[in-house]
């Protein structure tokens, strides 16, 4: 795999590559979390397999990451749900389907690895975000303070 155009998941021991463009998204709100230990915790997270990040670099620049955060499904404890926690692409690299392939990469994962339920969250002023997400078939369920609920079904 050509590490340096295609999207490719990281390791717990490639967690340093993301650090400074998971810093750089401001993805999280540092008024409402401690970033240090917002990021050790997307660390922690993947070192134990209860998280996977998907990255897109361009000339060794990771230009763009998804994380995505495992949920259980109440509903029978040999099945899991996805959440996608975050999606970034850099500004300089945006309106190129990076995103998209990000996207992609994910739930080509998520059915290889029978997920059934994908979730995720987005601001509601994100109006590409959203057409992202409905691109792919997800469906808005809900409104939470500033953000929208979106989800799934593979």
């Amino acid at each position: 795999m050509n590490k340096l155009n295609d999207v490719y998941e990281i390791t717990s021991d490639d967690f340093d590559s993301v650090k400074d463009i998971i810093y750089e998204s401001k993805l999280i709100d540092e008024k409402l979390l401690n970033l240090e230990n917002a990021v050790l915790f997307i660390k922690d997270k993947l070192s134990r397999n209860k998280a996977k990040i998907f990255v897109k670099k361009q000339q060794d620049i990771v230009v763009a990451f998804a994380v995505l955060h495992y949920k259980i499904n109440p509903l029978s404890i040999l099945e899991y749900n996805w959440h996608i926690s975050y999606l970034y692409v850099k500004t300089d690299f945006r309106r190129k389907s990076i995103g998209r392939e990000i996207m992609t990469k994910c739930f080509d994962h998520a059915r290889a690895n029978n997920v059934k339920h994908i979730s995720l969250n987005t601001d509601t002023e994100n109006f590409a975000a959203h057409q992202l997400y409905e691109s792919f078939g997800f469906i808005r369920k809900s409104f939470i303070s500033n953000y929208y609920y979106y989800e799934i079904k593979l």
